[in-house]
């Protein structure tokens, strides 16, 4: 029940103290702004890191080619490993419930050009697949689909950067570029979230249709996005698991660390996660020291009141005073 003599003399004793109350509020007032900001600022911090760097389908695994540094099984060092379909269908088959996306790509430098404009681009052989796999957003047009793989077709997707070098003030949908010896359809234009210029200056084409005009089964790597939901350190397990296994298929020592490359995004993921961690740990030391300075100065001001009131007290225990209601004034 509102009491309100209690609250008259609550406040009656607050007003004959207003040093004392304006510094116990500041105290408490400043401990909680120092523990909320720095707090804020840590989980702002990691939450701004992870979404810039470590977006969706962003955990990729990728395996290349290198070249040997150590002899092994009777084969010189300095061979070049190359990876071919057999490796992308090996993968493909070995973890399929661990993997969400599996894909190989075929990249190649070529000459471009169009009626008005040549010059040296990038181009990779993709699956469909791989739209979900890149930090990459497509402005116009699609990405390559499954139809343009069955069919083999000579379809193109270019960065922003290359529509505005052959097709400068045009709508580049429907156009046409000649890559090497062959004509390619424009079926979409992308734009690159984080890569730059050198990134919107690539093209992406159908893996089948590159494979079949440069007749090989060789690729440049094999990139594996793991399934929703796994952890960093499966993540790191199934990367070491297709590491043995490429290195076994391709006579590549385990110790050989130039022969094969297995890029793994997740151990990234973990250092940052663990160095977010001990920031964790700092803003609590530092936000809890600061709040147990705030309870130390407000018990020691409840101490000299309590002894500041001694008398009073005594009288009211007196008169029958509860010990709730006592310490409910203090």
């Amino acid at each position: 029940m509102f009491d309100v003599d209690r609250w008259r003399e609550i406040w009656s004793s607050i007003s004959s103290n207003k040093l004392r109350t304006s510094l116990s509020g500041l105290t408490i007032a400043l401990a909680l702004f120092v523990f909320i900001t720095l707090y804020g600022l840590g989980n702002g911090l990691q939450n701004g890191f992870q979404k810039q760097f470590f977006k969706s389908n962003s955990l990729n695994i990728s395996v290349s080619g290198g070249t040997t540094t150590e002899p092994y099984k009777g084969f010189k060092q300095g061979r070049t490993i190359e990876l071919d379909v057999k490796d992308y269908n090996f993968i493909k088959n070995s973890f399929p419930d661990q993997i969400k996306y599996v894909i190989a790509t075929i990249a190649k430098s070529d000459t471009i050009r169009n009626a008005s404009n040549s010059g040296s681009y990038s181009i990779t052989g993709v699956y469909p697949e791989y739209e979900s796999m890149i930090n990459e957003e497509i402005s116009l047009g699609r990405f390559i689909n499954k139809k343009d793989m069955d069919n083999q077709a000579k379809s193109v997707v270019v960065g922003r950067l290359v529509a505005q070098d052959f097709f400068p003030n045009q709508v580049a949908i429907g156009k046409y570029l000649q890559i090497g010896k062959s004509m390619y359809q424009i079926v979409g234009v992308f734009e690159s979230a984080d890569g730059g210029d050198n990134a919107d200056r690539a093209l992406y084409a159908p893996f089948s249709t590159f494979r079949t005009v440069y007749a090989t089964d060789k690729v440049s790597s094999i990139i594996i996005t793991p399934k929703d939901g796994i952890s960093l350190p499966d993540i790191s397990k199934l990367a070491d698991a297709i590491d043995v296994n490429m290195k076994g298929r391709h006579n590549v020592s385990p110790d050989d660390y130039g022969g094969l490359y297995v890029r793994n995004a997740a151990e990234a993921m973990e250092d940052t996660n663990q160095f977010f961690l001990i920031l964790t740990i700092i803003v609590f030391i530092i936000g809890g020291g600061s709040l147990i300075a705030g309870i130390v100065s407000i018990g020691n001001i409840m101490v000299f009141s309590v002894k500041e009131r001694t008398k009073e007290i005594g009288i009211r225990k007196a008169l029958g005073a509860t010990p709730g209601s006592v310490l409910s004034l203090i």
